[in-house]
């Protein structure tokens, strides 16, 4: 009973850790918008290596002319193709949510649980915190790592048909590509930030925030791919 009781005070104190912070995290944010700037310019380079990491990939990899085809350069492309691009970039936005989460989890909650649990809970609870934040830091790596793959060998393949070179097709996308990676990547840069300034306990707050700033720019960027981004082709 006594262990019992000992697992609930330290669940009970990690949520309202995380209903405090959340709360003076979104109360501040919403006073100063300004606080989350240096996350879109963090996000911004991510991007910038991302797709740097894509043309190396592009022009080093063998192509498969009939491999590849842009919805982007497609001016027939229709809903469904618009849902298959707000699906595949929300899938990856989520996936960069859960490692803010994650993060969270590591950084504050689980020491906040280690202090009021003692035994083997408490010392599992204490040395959790460095290999759980390495599986983090890994998911995000292979996240950037199989992107710039996937995204590289694409561009070969349409480079390959002749039209354009990697590069030409490589700038016509920026105009929806930019925006798009920008707001996938915020939660990553959020968590880079956060931990730099040694404010791991606005973590939780910060996949709040980043929802909402990324999916209505996601959105719009689908529809720029879909609808308007092949008359640049």
């Amino acid at each position: 009973m006594a262990a019992t009781d000992e697992v609930t005070a330290a669940r009970l104190a990690a949520r309202d850790a995380a209903v405090a912070d959340t709360r003076a995290a979104l109360s501040s944010w919403l006073h100063r918008p300004s606080q989350l700037l240096p996350w879109v310019g963090l996000s911004a380079v991510v991007s910038a290596i991302l797709l740097l990491a894509t043309y190396i990939v592009s022009i080093t990899t063998p192509a498969d002319p009939s491999g590849g085809a842009l919805i982007a350069a497609d001016p027939s492309a229709r809903w469904v193709d618009f849902g298959f691009v707000l699906g595949r970039n929300f899938t990856v936005l989520l996936l960069h949510l859960l490692v803010c989460f994650a993060t969270y989890l590591v950084r504050r909650s689980i020491p906040i649980q280690a202090g009021e649990l003692s035994g083997v809970q408490g010392w599992i609870h204490r040395h959790a915190q460095r290999p759980a934040l390495l599986m983090v830091v890994a998911l995000t790596v292979f996240s950037i790592f199989q992107q710039a793959l996937n995204l590289g060998h694409g561009l070969a393949s349409v480079a390959a048909q002749g039209q354009y070179g990697e590069a030409g097709i490589l700038v016509r996308l920026l105009p929806h590509a930019v925006p798009e990676l920008i707001a996938v990547f915020l939660p990553l840069a959020a968590v880079l930030w956060l931990e730099a300034k040694d404010r791991n306990k606005d973590l939780l707050a910060a996949v709040a925030a980043c929802t909402v700033v990324a999916v209505p720019v996601i959105v719009v960027s689908a529809w720029i791919e879909v609808v308007v981004a092949s008359d640049f082709f």
